[in-house]
Parts: C-alpha cells; sequence; structure tokens
C-alpha cells in the first residue's frame, strides 16, 4: 500500500507538498525568472506564535537595512536576499506544519508578494484556528518507584494546553530522566498519543519500562596522562556503591570541565556496562583530553573614566599537582592621562579625567592566585591570593595598597556558592582633605595627614551566592542573588582606627516576556555600622572610602554622573570678585564624593530587539532609583529619593554588548561645603570653608542639559 494512502485518505499539507514539487519542475521548463530582492517579510494574524519564532522556520528572509540605503548597498554593506518562489511556496507548507508541531492542526496560511521589476515584499496572512487541546496524561509501569499523577502533573506537557509535540518529546525525557535519577540506568519510555479532529483533544499515554534497579561498581578513568586519577576522583559526584543517578553524571563531567585542566571529558555509563555479569552493578567510564598546562592571555581596551587600559594574565594548571591552579595577573589603567604615561590625553579623547585629582598616576594591579581544588570535598575550593596595587575611584578616593586574602568556598547544590574570606593589606586612601573636614570635622593639616597614612587594615567575610540565570553575559531568565557580611576591627587585625561592619545584599530578576523581550529588576541595599576610634583626643567613626556606599554612574542610578547621587564636597583653590555684586565667585570648582555610610538601589529595564538589525541592535527602556543615608552622631540621615527614568541602546559584540544610556535628571545640583584649598608659605595645606551650602556650578535648564549620557561595556546588572 502506498504510504500516502495508508491512513485512508490524503492529507491536505501532503496534496500541497506534491503542487510544490509539480511547480519546481513547471519553472523549470518555462525558464529563469527575474531575480528581486526581498525588502520585507512580515506576519499578519499570528497569536500564539511569534513572528522572530515563524521568521527562523522559513527560508524566505527580508535582505538587512544596510543593502536597503542606497549609499551603504554601493558600499558593499549589507546582505542581500533573492526572492526564490519555489521556496515560498514550501514556506508556506512549513509554516503550517510548525503549527502543528504547536497544536493547531486547523491552521490556513494565505499569502501576498507585492513584486516590482527588482522587489518583492512578502505578507504571510494566517488563520491559526483552535488548538488541539491535551486532554489527560497518563504514567503507566512506575508503580513501587514513583507517584505517577504526581509526576504527570511536573511534566512541560500539561493538561488543558496546546499539545505540542516539542513539549511531548520534552515530557517523555522528563519521565526517563527522572527514572535514571532514581538508580534505573536501562530504563526505557514508550511514547504514545492519540488525537481527536472531532473534539480537537489529545491523550498522552507514556508506558515505562525501568529494567534492574543498579549501583555503582566501578568507576574507570581512562585518557589521562600528567593528572592523577587520584585528583579526577576527587573531582566526580559519582562513587562505588552509589545508587545510579544521571545526574550525578552530568554533574562529574561539570566539574572536570571547571578545572580548566581538560580540553575534553565525558561521564557515561560504559556500553559494557555490567560489572561480574550483575545487571545490579554498572560500570561508569570516565573519559578525558588534558588541554595544554598554560594559558596566556592579554588584552587592551578603552573606558570613559580608564582612559586607555590593559591586562595580561598567565595561569598554569595541575601546579605541583593535585589539580592546582597557578595564576599571575597584572592591569594599568589611566594610561595616557596619569603619570608616567601622560600623554596629554586628558585634553581629548580622555577628556572625562581632566578634572579628576585621583587620575594623576597610573593605576596597577599585580597578583598571584594559587587554587586548591577538592579541599574537604568535591565542592570546596581554597584561593589564596597576593596583590599590590593602587586604584582610584572616579573623583572620590585613591588607594595604594599591598596584601592578600584567603578564601574557603563551598558549593551549596548546583547554583549556590557559600565563601568564607580574610583579607588583610597595608595601604593608605588618598581624598580631598575636605572630605575629613565634612566626615570627621577636623581640618588641621596634621590630622587629615594622619587620617591618610598608611595602615592595616584586616577583615573577614561571609558570602552567599546563588545563580539560576541562563547566561552570565546576557540573560533572559533566572536570577541573582547575593548577601556579605564583613567585619573589621583589632580584633581581626586591623590597626585600631579601623574598625566596622558591612552587610550588603543585593538581588536580579530576569523574565522573559516574548522571543526578545525581557524584563530585567534589581534591588540592592547595604548598610554600614562603623565603630568608634580616637585621633588627638577626639572620637571618631572612621571608615575608609573605598568600602563606603556610593551612587550614580551606568551600573547605578544613571541619571546622576559616576559617584555623583550622594553626598558631595565641592573644592576649588581660587576665588574671583563679581564686581556687579560684590560677591565672591569660586573658578575651576571641582566635586569630590563623600560616599555614604547606607544605600538602597532599585533598577527597572524592559529589553527589546530593534526594529532595524534586530540581530545586533537591541533597546532597551528603564528607570533607576536610589537613596543614600549619611550618619551624624549614630544616627542615619536620609539624602532623599532620586529617580531618573531613561532609553538605552545595545549592540552585541564577543565581549558583551556595548552599552549607549541616556537618562533624564530634573534635580538640581547637590548641595554641599565649598572649601577653598590652598598652601602656606611654608607648603602646609590650608582649608578654608567658604559657603556652608553651597549649590554646586549653575547648570542650563533646557532639556538637553539635563540628560546624562552613560557608556559602558555589559549589561549593567
Amino acid at each position: 500500500m502506498s504510504p500516502l494512502a495508508s491512513s485512508g485518505r490524503v492529507r491536505p499539507w501532503v496534496v500541497l507538498a506534491v503542487a510544490v514539487i509539480g511547480f519546481r519542475d513547471g519553472a523549470a521548463q518555462s525558464g529563469q525568472p527575474s531575480e528581486r530582492t526581498v525588502t520585507s517579510v512580515r506576519f499578519q494574524g499570528n497569536h500564539a506564535i511569534d513572528g522572530l519564532t515563524l521568521a527562523s522556520a522559513i527560508a524566505t528572509s527580508a535582505s538587512s537595512w544596510t543593502y536597503r540605503i542606497p549609499l551603504l548597498k554601493h558600499l558593499g554593506l549589507g546582505q542581500r536576499r533573492l526572492f526564490d518562489e519555489l521556496e515560498f511556496r514550501r514556506d508556506v507548507i512549513r509554516v503550517q506544519i510548525f503549527y502543528r508541531l504547536h497544536g493547531y492542526f486547523e491552521t490556513r496560511v494565505d499569502t501576498s508578494v507585492t513584486r516590482t521589476a527588482s522587489t518583492a515584499a512578502v505578507v504571510f496572512r494566517i488563520t491559526e484556528g483552535p488548538p488541539v487541546l491535551v486532554d489527560s496524561i497518563v504514567v503507566r509501569g512506575v508503580d513501587g518507584i514513583l507517584d505517577a499523577p504526581r509526576l504527570a502533573a511536573r511534566l512541560p506537557l500539561a493538561e488543558g494546553k496546546p499539545f505540542d509535540r516539542e513539549l511531548f518529546n520534552a515530557a517523555a525525557d522528563s519521565v526517563l530522566l527522572t527514572l535514571q535519577n532514581r538508580g534505573y540506568p536501562f530504563a526505557a519510555v514508550l511514547r504514545n498519543y492519540s488525537v481527536s479532529r472531532v473534539t480537537r483533544t489529545a491523550s498522552i499515554d507514556f508506558e515505562v519500562v525501568p529494567g534492574p534497579r543498579a549501583r555503582v561498581g566501578e568507576v574507570v578513568i581512562r585518557g589521562n596522562q600528567g593528572v592523577s586519577e587520584r585528583t579526577i576522583r576527587r573531582s566526580l559526584a559519582v562513587r562505588n556503591g552509589d545508587w545510579f543517578s544521571e545526574d550525578a553524571l552530568y554533574e562529574s563531567q561539570r566539574s572536570l570541565y571547571q578545572t580548566d585542566l581538560y580540553r575534553y571529558a565525558t561521564v557515561a555509563v560504559d556500553p559494557d556496562s555490567t560489572v561480574g555479569d550483575a545487571d545490579s552493578l554498572v560500570r561508569v567510564l570516565v573519559q578525558v583530553s588534558e588541554g595544554p598546562r598554560s594559558r596566556i592571555r592579554a588584552g587592551v581596551g578603552y573606558g570613559t573614566i580608564d582612559c586607555f587600559r590593559s591586562q595580561a594574565t598567565f595561569g598554569t594548571f595541575n601546579f605541583l599537582g593535585g589539580g592546582r591552579r597557578l595564576e599571575l595577573a597584572g592591569k594599568l589603567s589611566k594610561l595616557g592621562v596619569g603619570s608616567p604615561t601622560n600623554w596629554g590625553l586628558g585634553n581629548s579623547i580622555c577628556s572625562a579625567l581632566s578634572g579628576d585629582p585621583f587620575s594623576a598616576r597610573t593605576n596597577y594591579l599585580a597578583s598571584a592566585t594559587l587554587t586548591q581544588p577538592a579541599v574537604f570535598s568535591r565542592k570546596s575550593t581554597l584561593t589564596l591570593t597576593g596583590v599590590d596595587e593602587r586604584r582610584s575611584e572616579y573623583k572620590a578616593f585613591e588607594h595604594d595598597g599591598i596584601g592578600g586574602s584567603l578564601a574557603l568556598s563551598f558549593g551549596l547544590g548546583r547554583v549556590s556558592l557559600l565563601t568564607l574570606s580574610y583579607r588583610l593589606s597595608y595601604g593608605r586612601d588618598t581624598a580631598d582633605a575636605a572630605v575629613f573636614c565634612v566626615y570627621f570635622n577636623r581640618c588641621e593639616p596634621q590630622t587629615v595627614d594622619f587620617l591618610m597614612q598608611y595602615r592595616r587594615q584586616a577583615a573577614l567575610s561571609l558570602a552567599l551566592v546563588r545563580n539560576t540565570a541562563n547566561s552570565p553575559i546576557e540573560p533572559t531568565s533566572g536570577s541573582l542573588l547575593s548577601f556579605e557580611a564583613s567585619h573589621a576591627s583589632p580584633l581581626v587585625g586591623s590597626d585600631s582606627l579601623i574598625a566596622y561592619d558591612k552587610v550588603v545584599a543585593e538581588g536580579s530578576w530576569y523574565l522573559q516576556l516574548t522571543r526578545g523581550w525581557v524584563v530585567a529588576l534589581r534591588v540592592r541595599g547595604g548598610v554600614i555600622r562603623p565603630r568608634s576610634a580616637f585621633v588627638a583626643g577626639t572620637s571618631i567613626r572612621f571608615v575608609p572610602p573605598e568600602e563606603r556606599f556610593y551612587a550614580g554612574g551606568p551600573s547605578s542610578v544613571r541619571g546622576f554622573g559616576r559617584n555623583e547621587m550622594g553626598p558631595l564636597v565641592y573644592v576649588t583653590d581660587s576665588m574671583a570678585l563679581n564686581a556687579s555684586t560684590g560677591d565672591s565667585i569660586p573658578l575651576d570648582v571641582r566635586t569630590s564624593p563623600v560616599g555614604s555610610y547606607a544605600l538602597a538601589l532599585a533598577n527597572f529595564e524592559l529589553r527589546m530587539p530593534s526594529p532595524v538589525w534586530p540581530s545586533r541592535l537591541r533597546l532597551a527602556a528603564f528607570v533607576d532609583a536610589g537613596e543614600l543615608w549619611d550618619q551624624t552622631a549614630g544616627t542615619l540621615l536620609p539624602a532623599g529619593l532620586k529617580v531618573t527614568p531613561g532609553v538605552g541602546l545595545r549592540i552585541g559584540t564577543p565581549l558583551g554588548p556595548l552599552r549607549l544610556d541616556v537618562a533624564y535628571n530634573d534635580y538640581p545640583r547637590q548641595n554641599g561645603p565649598l572649601y577653598l584649598v590652598s598652601q602656606t608659605p611654608t607648603g602646609a595645606l590650608q582649608l578654608k570653608l567658604e559657603q556652608e551650602n553651597y549649590p554646586g556650578p549653575p547648570r542650563g535648564g533646557g532639556f538637553f542639559q539635563r540628560l546624562q549620557v552613560q557608556f559602558s561595556v555589559g549589561e549593567p546588572y
């Protein structure tokens, strides 16, 4: 019997396929048609399946937008796509079959093509029709092993939903994986369904053949050369005598790759899987191909507040055996503006740094990190790091220091990490002398110099991270939650001046609305509780500038410049007299962020594909909100909630999206004290408070003067 007639009647879509094939032969006989450029492909009437998904399922596609612009076209930019009559008619079948696979058996597709001598604009008019709904899901053969109704309720294919063939196969795989994780490596799932076109319902029936339950009889390792079997076994989640689990095999393979020791690694049941002719024991085969023992990476780049920067990393793997990793890293930034690499770029392409006194020297970092995996268990890691660095925060402070840290991390399940760490460093923080006047009410040069001396700082920290985001670069689903608590005091090795407790919590959530449309939400909060110390007989609460909270910038409240949302100190080195009013006017005023003791931050962003070049360009609309708190005499004082909306553009690159955000800020400049800084004849620093509540340099009141532009690489969160 012919396959086409085996069901008793000929399917309409089969007839259409035969007609398309006949058209192909007729087109070949009538000669080659003229070439037409596809200018657009649109879908009308589709509701269950979005246009981007349908466009990926057909052959006809529009030429790139750059090709449709005459100037760019003649420059050879863009991609031209031709209209193919044969493929276009096949696309009608493709759309119908695609809908059938998703439960819509009665979908009809009409088309229209607007043709000129050289172009074609295509429209697919879709009448979806009612879907076939899942009437029942039955799982048989799991009595005494699993709760069948409860298992059926957890499957991706649900009763009352359209009968989606992809979800049907996924549901069968889910049943199989559940059995394999319960110790049944030879389980099989027979898949059956019946569809009633009259009632538009589908009945699903999964027949399970579990086979024998088995334990891991032995683990065989092959392919290792320089890495010992003992080191490999420490990374495995399977042990002799464990009940068989497919998830344990996946987790073992994942752990092997995370060591960076292997070019290739696989963990699976050996084809000759029984041990000693007993089907209750299986053999697990681990096959590895070791990668290079060392790796060098280097790169250069540019940043608005870094000018030119460079970095290099050298890593050696299986250092002294045991899977240890040694990594040497070096970074340089402020190249072109900071001494000794000041090439005068502060007046040109790095002009954003021209008014920043903390960009006068090149920033650097040299570090060595030794990592020992599987210290106490497979999921524990010990990391020892030594660092020598100079780094600065834009207009806020400069930090010089040398030190190290010891961290012990424990994996909690697949997505959570708990880290205990201890940091010890010897360094100094340099900030505007006026900042110390504001924070500590001590403006004497001797006291300011004392507060900026080199001193010992130690902190003990506990951090917990839970990451279920589906991508580290551009997540579209899942979440990232973190919590960190740290304590610094002489009790853990700090200088007597440095004593504080700090807690920071942050959460980011991602939800995909439709294909390409993502909602991203972040909340962040933190508080510092400083302890009292005595300087020159006066009690002060000293927290190093790098530990305080700052807000404003491309990853914070984007309506403000970097670190400029919170408390500010204004500093000038000269004053001029206004001849008409007789008032003193400060010249060359610079701002210096003071930092705060508490922070609350919230960001909401809607990310969407661009109507042009959607594969590379994305758009965003966002609202950022934040508030900082100062501390006076042990009391937190709110500085006021700030909310700034804006829009953004993302350009996809291999390193992550290049991001341009424009936010609207309708708030006046932050008020703060204005200090005149000068030097005495002996060269000593002298501070004079010129104005208690200076409103900052005037700015225009027009719309464009209230826009804040932020440029960076990577998503803000």
